[in-house]
């Protein structure tokens, strides 16, 4: 009874009067409107302190505080300053040298030429790319039961520290998440040329999955609920994903709003793009087509011209019987549902990724140029087709996994064509094809294929010989199940894709026999010879230059120069990420409860209707619309929510401390007049640059504070430290602890980017799908290049609150256990490194007195001088140690012993 009162009670204060029945969308919207309006610029208020603020975001805050009559803490020292900036911007302690440097300048400028310094290390990306992997939920593998790898996933790793090192504007960065694959004007490496843009949106496929799933649409519907809720949470600051089953409990969120970005998702499909030649080939491709079509012409009258005399001959037959079109016809009263049709330009939707099937279908009647001497001149198409162009058979896949199980991403990476999505009806789906093709079908957009249950969405069907034919695909057992069907060519064969239709059995294809009279067979010479073939004489002219005597005819010399030209231009390598592929628009159904098996009215695809803007309803998927909606100026949550995670990570706690939920269950913003004044600054003033805004913000007086209250009366005031009247004192972050242990050790590797180092696992890490263990000190490299296995985390970070990558985590976890201290009282990695820093300070300090090690030993360790209590205590302790390892002084074990107190004090894993 106690239980049933308390939840009516949290009832009555968390709803609303009318929506206690009922959702009552305008009552929601009311009762939280700033975050459903574009942020303005408040006034900067008045203070009575005017000497204190440095800024006008300090004013701001002293506003607060005089208004609760309180006062700011006292400047922070230099030293504290420096070490915390350090922190906040490389996640790496600063040595001993650097620190000397910055506190020998006695420019007043010092504290922003060392923040500019700082930002311009390449080690900025990695400690603000680790920050953004928090909310993207980063893994390198899958998780469940096998754990198995996600192909090339640390790409996106590295393509999130070029980005903050490069200072890309976040609104461009935003576009790149959500729509890189479609922006006209990608963002490219200046020497690569690689598409960097393009990267971006490999995140949605980065979480967890299930393989062999029993239910492969509920399985679809979770993959696509955790896309919604890391989607709407990074960029939105909402909880969209709440909106799932019913109407949101608390915010002016519809269920249909959720369905309405599920149609994102539902209109993409993953693939592993070829990067680093995408671009490049593009435009070689533009100039192979236009080669193609200049040639056109002088290829039919070079042909004719060196035909002719065997023509002359082959034309004194009377007449002729030849092969004339493809007719496609089901039996009477057969039903059959076209779902692609490539034998005509304009009928389906062209989808393709990579250059090899060209930029649209290859029509009947086409010209089919040969692109080496080994190949014939010249073909005419006898029906239209997607046709896989052996010029682009030499592509190679470089440095780059392939998936797990059979879903072999890299048969089709870059010559790939594939269908609208469609719902299947009775699943007996059939291909009109030629060709060694690798069939996949994208049930659910299902990729997991590692066991017999789902084997059958792979199919690699051989059809030898100049015709092509029907090849049947059972997926009955989908029926009601939305796929698309990707096709390519195994190998480098030849792959032409008719037809994909579904029904009971194949239509039947038959060739008409066409008989000629030499008149007509003249005809056809005469258009060969002008260099446009009519409609009317395209068979007659085919078999002219299929006939055996007439193939002889060698390509032009000049059309082998321009084409070896572009092949010398052409990217033949290249490595894979994960990536975006778009498709056709789909709007997702509304489900009744959230249940896959209760469809109701699709939902056109937008954002939430809550924020007033118009829907999208495009033939293609419309990401790119939506980058667009998210990222305007006007929208009132892009440039808040982001502004608050800067925030949040330089002071340790947000302006809205539920830094991933702006809405009713999250909180208000301790200063909302600031936050809008930071959003509007961070749009108008820094044009979106992070680094720019870093660098405002930690030049403030705020920033500058020290950790100790100005008065203790403050912390029983404001205990939460909300108002930010002090400094916080933080503890570092599980990578930032790891990687002071190896910068101080003198282990740390500087190398930026690169594979994924595997996780050192001792012998108690066991589990179904472990990997292969690493070095105990991940070979030097910083924990950003620790491998990410959801099921295999590493043991020691995991101590020390490194998130589960299971959705958006803004805002770790902070905690205070003895297992932490056990850690570095006993950990392998840490014992390791204890005695290579002994070994480091007995090398570099052979002849100096234990007083003069100490000191530099806390110089190092702490950013700081050893104080002479501090020096006292270990003094005291050195006989004992000494007895310990034989008695001399020198011992490296004594050292070794000195070197892990100092790692396991809390001046070292705490920031003042």
């Amino acid at each position: 009874m106690r239980n049933l009162c308390l939840v009516s009670l949290l009832i009555a204060i968390l709803l609303p009067e009318s929506v206690r029945g009922e959702f009552s969308f305008e009552e929601y919207k009311d009762r939280l409107p700033w975050i459903w309006e574009s942020p303005t610029k408040a006034p900067v208020p008045a203070v009575a302190n005017k000497e204190w603020p440095a800024d006008e975001i300090d004013t701001f805050i002293l506003a607060a505080l005089e208004e609760s009559a309180m006062t700011p803490a006292p400047p922070a020292s230099d030293r504290h300053w420096f070490r915390r900036a350090n922190f906040a911007i490389t996640g790496l302690p600063p040595s001993a040298g650097a620190t000397e440097e910055f506190l020998s300048n006695d420019s007043k400028d010092r504290r922003k030429n060392a923040v500019l310094a700082l930002l311009a290390s390449p080690h900025y990306g990695e400690r603000w790319a680790r920050h953004w992997m928090d909310l993207v939920r980063y893994a390198e593998s899958r998780g469940h039961e096998s754990d198995f790898g996600i192909a090339n996933a640390w790409r996106y790793r590295d393509y999130l520290v070029r980005a903050f090192n490069d200072d890309v504007p976040y609104n461009d960065f935003v576009a790149e998440h959500l729509a890189g694959d479609l922006l006209a004007s990608p963002r490219l490496d200046p020497e690569t040329k690689a598409n960097e843009s393009i990267l971006g949106t490999g995140w949605p496929f980065l979480g967890e999955e299930v393989h062999s799933p029993v239910d492969i649409r509920q399985d679809e519907c979770d993959r696509t609920d955790n896309k919604i809720d890391v989607l709407s949470k990074t960029f939105l600051g909402l909880t969209v994903a709440c909106a799932r089953c019913h109407d949101h409990m608390f915010d002016a969120i519809y269920q249909k709003d959720y369905y309405a970005l599920s149609g994102f998702v539902a209109s993409s499909s993953y693939r592993q793009v070829r990067y680093e030649s995408i671009e490049v080939n593009k435009t070689q491709a533009r100039k192979l087509e236009a080669l193609r079509a200049k040639m056109a012409t002088e290829t039919l009258k070079n042909f004719a011209r060196e035909a002719a005399p065997h023509f002359a001959e082959l034309s004194k037959k009377p007449t002729f019987r030849i092969p004339g079109p493809l007719t496609i016809k089901p039996e009477v009263g057969q039903k059959v549902r076209v779902v692609a049709d490539y034998t005509r330009p304009g009928i389906t939707p062209w989808i393709a990724d990579g250059p090899s099937f060209g930029n649209g279908v290859s029509a009947e009647g086409s010209l089919i140029l040969g692109s080496s001497p080994d190949e014939p001149g010249l073909r005419i198409a006898g029906y239209g087709a997607a046709r896989r162009d052996p010029f682009w058979n030499e592509l190679k896949i470089t440095d780059s996994a392939n998936d797990s199980g059979s879903f072999n991403s890299h048969s089709r990476s870059g010559k790939m064509i594939r269908t609208p999505a469609f719902e299947l009806k009775t699943g007996r789906l059939h291909y009109l094809i030629r060709g060694n093709a690798f069939v996949y079908a994208g049930v659910g957009q299902h990729i997991m294929i590692t066991g017999p249950l789902h084997g059958r969405l792979i199919q690699r069907p051989k059809i030898d010989g100049d015709q092509p034919r029907w090849v049947s695909h059972d997926l009955s057992r989908y029926a009601g199940l939305r796929t698309h069907i990707e096709f390519g060519a195994e190998g480098g064969s030849p792959l032409e894709v008719l037809m994909v239709v579904e029904a009971d059995k194949p239509p039947t294809i038959e060739q008409k026999q066409l008989n000629l009279t030499r008149l007509d067979l003249s005809a056809a010479w005469k258009d060969l010879a002008d260099g446009m073939v009519e409609k009317e004489n395209l068979h007659a002219a085919r078999w002219i230059v299929e006939q055996p005597k007439l193939t002889a005819s060698q390509i032009a010399p000049s059309y082998l120069k321009e084409l070896d030209a572009i092949r010398k231009g052409v990217k033949w390598e290249s490595g894979l990420a994960v990536a975006w592929l778009d498709g056709n628009g789909v709007n997702e159904y509304n489900m009744d409860r959230g249940d896959p098996a209760k469809p109701l009215e699709p939902a056109t695809r937008g954002l939430p209707r809550a924020f007033g803007l118009s829907l999208i309803d495009t033939k293609t998927s419309g990401r790119l619309e939506l980058a667009r909606q998210v990222t305007s100026p006007k929208n009132p949550l892009t440039a808040r929510v982001m502004v608050n995670r800067i925030w949040h990570q330089l002071f340790g706690l947000g302006l809205v401390r539920t830094v991933d939920n702006f809405g009713w269950l999250g909180e208000r913003p301790s200063h909302p007049e600031l936050l809008d004044y930071l959003a509007t600054e961070f749009v108008e003033t820094h044009q979106w640059s992070i680094k720019s805004f870093l660098t405002r913000l930690l030049l403030t007086k705020a920033y500058g504070q020290s950790s100790t209250s100005a008065d203790p009366s403050f912390d029983q005031r404001d205990p939460n430290n909300v108002l930010l009247h002090r400094m916080p004192v933080r503890r570092l972050e599980a990578e930032a602890i790891r990687d002071s242990v190896l910068a101080v050790s003198g282990r740390l590797e500087a190398k930026i980017g690169g594979k994924p180092i595997p996780t050192y696992l001792d012998e108690f890490v066991v589990g179904r799908g472990r990997p292969g263990g690493g070095p105990l000190d991940g070979g030097g490299r910083r924990s950003l290049y620790t491998s990410v296995r959801r099921n295999f985390l590493p043991t020691l970070m995991l101590a020390f609150d490194f998130p589960a990558p299971f959705s958006t985590k803004g805002k770790r976890d902070i905690t205070n256990v003895p297992a932490q201290s056990l850690a570095l009282m006993n950990d392998k990695l840490i014992y390791e490194q204890a005695k290579i820093w002994a070994q480091k300070v007995l090398k570099e300090m052979p002849s100096a007195t234990p007083e003069e090690r100490l000191n530099q030993m806390f110089e190092n360790a702490f950013t700081r001088r050893a104080g002479r209590h501090e020096i006292a205590i270990l003094m005291e302790s050195l006989p004992g140690l000494m007895e310990l390892h034989g008695g001399n002084p020198n011992s490296e074990g004594l050292w070794q012993d000195l070197c892990h107190s100092l790692f396991s004090m809390n001046d070292f894993i705490y920031l003042p």
